[in-house]
Parts: structure tokens; C-alpha cells; sequence
């Protein structure tokens, strides 16, 4: 049972939902290898299974989910004797690149565990009204996909939450980025804002998130291209200019230096809802 949003119902606020549903497997189910084209979040509710990737395998089992990046050559695999049932979640932009980051899961540590025992019921509660929520109700899910990922943050191992101060200015100088990037802003920009300085500001980012702040900008800007891209009525000028470029060819050059792909055909080769390339 899988359902699919229309493209009309995308939201384009920083969370975008594309697809969601519910799978029991048979014995030894794989699916790869693949690549997706937005992030893909699965929650074990029983049995297990096994991810790989480039950067490694792991085992999963009931409780625990995993997050599959956007063009990451994957494989996932059911158990051979206790084949898994997951419910399953994929979704862009900024609110879910900043939640993944907040949950500490990244390409070398893909797996969610749920920080006491028993502490994914809510994560899974949530996800249950989720799944069971028709696909024509866009704010619903949104808001329902905020309470998940909510779960997920407070709940998890590996979460970054934290009060300290370095986590307070990283977090200011991320909500900055956040509302600034159509502007053209720069890591100087942001250091100003936060009172603080660029070598300090830089270091912040490289410990926390692996990236300084000026490829966290670039990050920003690029998914939100490619969000925008999605639809199909906007001009690549428009886009550009959304994402802190008055240059459209500066624009371009930037989008095909990230993804090996001009805009122009990153829209041809991905259309709206388009289904994951199997390789």
C-alpha cells in the first residue's frame, strides 16, 4: 500500500512530501540497487533486515529506522526467517535536512535508535496516523510529518539537541541561512549577524554538521533549486533569483558544479513525483 501526492499538493514551504505507505515483506525482499531522488525514511515495526550502502551494511530490527539520502546507491534487504514490516516516508527540504542533521543521522550513521527502551512508541503512534491519513490533505500531513520529526529529534540516541552555547549561536546562525538564503548573503553575513567570528563560526559548522558555512549556504540554495524545479510553470530566472542569484548563468554554473546536471535538464530527468532509478 503506497500513496502519492499530486504535485499540486506539494507544499513548497521547506517541507515537501512526495509518497508514503506501509509494507509487510516476504522472506529475503530486496529493493536495489537503487538511487532515490529525495530523502527515504523507513521505521522498522517488526521483524529486521539490513541496509547497504557505499559507506557500509547494518542490521536493523523493530524499533529502529533508517534514512536512505538523495542519490546514494542503496540496496535494503528483508530477513530470511523474520522478514521486516516497515511504514515508510519521502520528503525534502530544509526542515528535513535540518531535522536528519538534529537526529545525527548522516551517510556513515544512517540508523535511528530510539534513545530509552520503548522510546520509538511514539515515533511509531505518529507514524500510524500518518500512514493512515488520506494523500489529498496536504496541511494534515504536514503537520503530522512536523509531530514525526519531532519525535524523532527528541527521541534519538544520537540527537543533537543540546543548550549549549556554541548549539545556540550554530542554531541562530542556521536560522539565519534559513530566511536568508534568497539573498546574497555570504559567510561574513552570517558571522555579522551572529556576532561572532568567521573562524569560529567556521569551526562551529565543520564540528557539529561536517561542512563549513559557506558549502551549508550552497547546500541550502541547491535543495531549494531542486525543490523548485519540481514545478514545471517556473522560469530557471525565477529559480535563480529564489535561491540568492540574480546571475542565471552564474546560477547554472553553480547547479551543475553540485549535481552534474544542468537545471534545464535536472528538470527533464526528473519530472514532479518521478519514481526512483533503478540501476
Amino acid at each position: 500500500m503506497e500513496k502519492y501526492l499530486l504535485p499540486e499538493h506539494i507544499l513548497h514551504f521547506g517541507l515537501n512530501i512526495y509518497q508514503f505507505g506501509h509494507e509487510a515483506c516476504v522472506l529475503a525482499h530486496t529493493f536495489g540497487p537503487a538511487v532515490r531522488q529525495h530523502y527515504l525514511l523507513h521505521y522498522v515495526m517488526a521483524g529486521r533486515g539490513s541496509l547497504l550502502s557505499e559507506q557500509g551494511r547494518w542490521d536493523i530490527s523493530a524499533g529502529e529506522a533508517f534514512l536512505i539520502f538523495p542519490h546514494q546507491i542503496t540496496t535494503y534487504s528483508a530477513d530470511k526467517k523474520i522478514p521486516w514490516e516497515y511504514m515508510w516516508l519521502e520528503v525534502d527540504g530544509l526542515i528535513a535536512q535540518r531535522t536528519f542533521e538534529l537526529c545525527g543521522l548522516n551517510r556513515e550513521t544512517p540508523v535511528w535508535t530510539a534513545a530509552l527502551p520503548r522510546g520509538h512508541q511514539e515515533l511509531e503512534e505518529v507514524w500510524k496516523l500518518l500512514i493512515a491519513e488520506d494523500a489529498d490533505r496536504p496541511i494534515k500531513l504536514a503537520g503530522l510529518t512536523c509531530l514525526l520529526f519531532d519525535a524523532l529529534i527528541s527521541g534519538g540516541k544520537n540527537s543533537a539537541v543540546s543548550t549549549s552555547n556554541d548549539n545556540k549561536q550554530l542554531d541562530h546562525a542556521i536560522a539565519f541561512i534559513e530566511r536568508n538564503y534568497l539573498n546574497p548573503i555570504g559567510v561574513s553575513d552570517i558571522a555579522n549577524h551572529c556576532r561572532i567570528d568567521r573562524s569560529y563560526l567556521s569551526r562551529m559548522f565543520q564540528k557539529t554538521l561536517g561542512v563549513g558555512p559557506k558549502q551549508y549556504l550552497l547546500r541550502t540554495r541547491m535543495n531549494m533549486a531542486k525543490t523548485l524545479l519540481q514545478d514545471a510553470s517556473l522560469p530557471i530566472k525565477v529559480i535563480a533569483c529564489s535561491v540568492g542569484y540574480n546571475d542565471q548563468l552564474h546560477f547554472s554554473r553553480a547547479f551543475k558544479q553540485y549535481f552534474d546536471l544542468p537545471p534545464t535538464e535536472w528538470r527533464k530527468r526528473y519530472p514532479p513525483n518521478s519514481d526512483c532509478i533503478e540501476l
